[in-house]
């Protein structure tokens, strides 16, 4: 997952781009957050005991490209 998420960074991360690209990283949360909910049944996981996970932890966008 962080290696999808880095090569996507790679890719978008200019200077204009670095509020939506911690938008699509909010977004990747969520949806594994959902995923890992469907795969439970006894009782749902939430945002204070994941974050506190290390193997949660995704990247966060950095400006790789300012000159573009």
């Amino acid at each position: 997952m962080t290696r999808m998420l880095r090569g996507f960074y790679q890719y978008f991360a200019l200077h204009h781009c670095e509020r939506k690209l911690s938008w699509v990283r909010q977004q990747v949360q969520r949806q594994w957050i959902s995923a890992l909910n469907r795969r439970g049944q006894r009782r749902k996981t939430n945002w204070t005991r994941l974050k506190d996970r290390p193997w949660f932890e995704l990247p966060w966008a950095h400006n790789l490209h300012p000159m573009v």
